[in-house]
């Protein structure tokens, strides 16, 4: 069944419709962006759509655009009057031409991994890193690279207006939503030694820097706790919309910018609670309006043109699509897709939209989305933690969970400690205390619905993939409210991982690890199932397999589904459909056993 008549929706048709939409940008008068396709795998490919045309692809079925900087990529593509550059999966440059096949940029890649493309005076730059440190590049027609400034740390974010350079850096310990440095320097060859300091520090994470059309430098900043807009006059920096609020994810990838400025003077930007998100503009004498109210969370990439406002925004009844809203219209404006959805008919009208919800922690407020199903209270529970574990709970249409919801499932997907979009000292409360206060705040969410007998004895499952895999483990090495366990992509092991990882990621691990230390075999109290790709780059599949022979040699209830040529995300259909069955078909059959005493 697919869901039309209201039944559960298949796996099938879930997996074909995770469809991502990133990286949006207009140029030329048009508007660009990064779309999977399941019809070649999930590969990503460059879309434009303009007034007088309709969203096509510019890149062909054998490219698919996304590199591996910083192990995450992002800042994939920059627009040329008669070319596009991309940084494909295999982290280098093309130029595409129309009517010509792509042609690699830089023909000599030295093991550097690329991204961050940015066109600007007629110059494309770009960061490029491998394990010994970063650059940031110019990429000349010729396909020579002149080096502008070189870090034994990380670089991102190269602005370059009137022959200076904004750029941000940090030191090679720290995570980019820690501590970062905005510098500036001439845009001349090689600047070994630091620019000039304009913000940042050990208790201060910059990002987002972009120069504005009054010749001013803008970025956000979170040295009031949250990461707020302000502005670098060329003598003193000045807040242009302080509040109590985030108007910035954390940096998980390249290329982010969560403002834009119209033509008329105002800043448009997103504001986020962890959990829903709204788009705000604020005007020049520092009036506030709220726009597409009727949206529940954007993106962290704003465009303007004239006096609208695109984007890529969700509801909770329906996916992330390229979105626009009239600035200059009367009263609220709802943002419209620019493309039709086809597939909203299949969004069952009897699934409630989910409800947040607040636990208390000593004196800490955690808050969940709370997706009920259709045939209403007592249900199974599926606790959900999610990735990261520095990430938000989006307020929007997931299908996956959807598929749960539709098999009679409750879903609980909890903002614990850790968690963005609550400021720095929310974001940080993980620090040190990795698979403990993660684990403590999932199960008390748990507990709550257990008392208000919303959820069903010996039906509490919880579930995670990646650093959310880790917690889901930990979780079942606890006594507490959890029948089983489901872990995708998982870490395993902080120690092991921190040696593994990407150089980005190696802080993480050691800045987030805590006493809960390795999940080990012996100490799993419920059935576990293991989901994890042969070829995951993130978190090697070779723990998951060591974990998995651990509980088979103790005789400890447990599962494996090891999936050939996937990696770390699940983003081919096929991979995501075996997922989704395979984890629906250990909760029923757990449920059908005799209840455990």
């Amino acid at each position: 069944m697919t869901g039309e008549d209201g039944g559960p929706l298949a796996a099938q048709w879930v997996a074909r419709k995770q469809v991502s939409h990133d990286e949006l940008l207009i140029s030329g008068g048009a508007l660009w962006w990064l779309q999977s396709d399941p019809d070649l795998g999930g590969a990503r490919r460059l879309m434009r759509a303009a007034p007088d045309t309709p969203a096509q692809a510019q890149t062909p079925p054998g490219v698919s655009v996304g590199g591996w900087l910083h192990a995450y990529g992002g800042g994939s593509f920059a627009v040329t009057a008669d070319a596009q550059w991309v940084v494909a999966g295999d982290s280098r440059i093309y130029r595409l031409r129309p009517g010509a096949e792509p042609e690699l940029a830089v023909a000599e890649s030295d093991g550097y991994q690329y991204g961050e493309l940015h066109h600007a005076e007629d110059i494309l730059l770009a960061v490029r890193g491998t394990d010994a440190g970063d650059q940031i590049v110019e990429i000349t027609p010729q396909g020579g690279v002149r080096v502008l400034v070189s870090s034994t740390g990380f670089l991102a974010s190269p602005q370059l207006h009137g022959g200076v350079l904004a750029y941000l850096e940090w030191d090679a310990d720290r995570m980019p939503w820690d501590s970062t440095r905005l510098l500036l320097t001439d845009a001349l060859p090689v600047r070994r030694s630091p620019g000039r300091l304009l913000a940042g520090s050990e208790q201060e994470a910059v990002v987002q820097p972009l120069w504005g059309p009054d010749g001013l430098l803008y970025f956000m900043s979170d040295r009031t706790g949250w990461w707020n807009l302000y502005r670098w006059t060329g003598e003193a920096i000045e807040p242009v919309a302080p509040m109590e609020a985030d108007c910035a994810p954390a940096p998980w990838e390249g290329g982010y910018r969560s403002y834009a400025f119209t033509d008329s003077g105002q800043i448009v930007l997103t504001v986020h609670d962890g959990i829903r998100t709204q788009m705000v503009t604020v005007h020049r004498d520092g009036r506030r309006t709220q726009h597409a109210t009727n949206l529940t969370s954007i993106k962290p990439y704003v465009a303007t043109h004239g006096n609208r406002a695109f984007f890529i925004g969700s509801t909770p009844t329906s996916r992330p699509s390229v979105r626009t809203v009239d600035l200059g219209g009367p009263g609220d404006q709802s943002a419209l897709p620019i493309i039709p959805d086809p597939d909203i008919a299949p969004a069952q009208p009897t699934t409630p939209i989910p409800i947040i919800r607040t636990v208390h922690t000593g004196e800490l407020s955690i808050r969940y989305l709370l997706h009920q199903p259709g045939g209403g209270l007592p249900a199974p529970l599926i606790v959900r933690a999610h990735p990261g574990p520095t990430d938000d709970v989006p307020l929007r249409l997931d299908w996956a969970v959807q598929f749960f919801v539709s098999r009679g499932f409750a879903v609980a997907e909890v903002a614990y400690r850790g968690s963005t979009g609550q400021g720095r000292g929310f974001r940080q409360a993980l620090h040190g205390h990795w698979g403990e206060y993660d684990v403590e705040d999932c199960a008390t969410v748990a507990h709550q619905l257990l008392e208000s007998g919303q959820v069903l004895p010996n039906a509490v499952f919880i579930t995670g993939a990646s650093a959310g895999g880790y917690t889901a483990l930990q979780a079942a090495c606890r006594r507490g409210p959890f029948t089983a366990a489901t872990a995708t992509s998982a870490i395993t092991d902080p120690a092991r991982w921190e040696k593994a990882v990407p150089r980005f990621q190696r802080p993480h691990a050691a800045i987030l690890a805590g006493p809960a230390g390795e999940v080990r075999a012996e100490a799993v109290r419920v059935p576990v199932l293991l989901i994890h790709g042969t070829d995951d780059e993130i978190a090697a599949a070779d723990d998951a397999r060591r974990l998995s022979n651990d509980l088979t040699a103790l005789g400890r209830p447990h599962e494996a589904l090891f999936l050939e040529g996937v990696g770390h995300y699940l983003s081919a259909p096929a991979a995501l459909e075996r997922a989704l069955l395979a984890e629906l078909d250990f909760y029923e059959r757990l449920m059908l056993r005799e209840p455990q005493p």
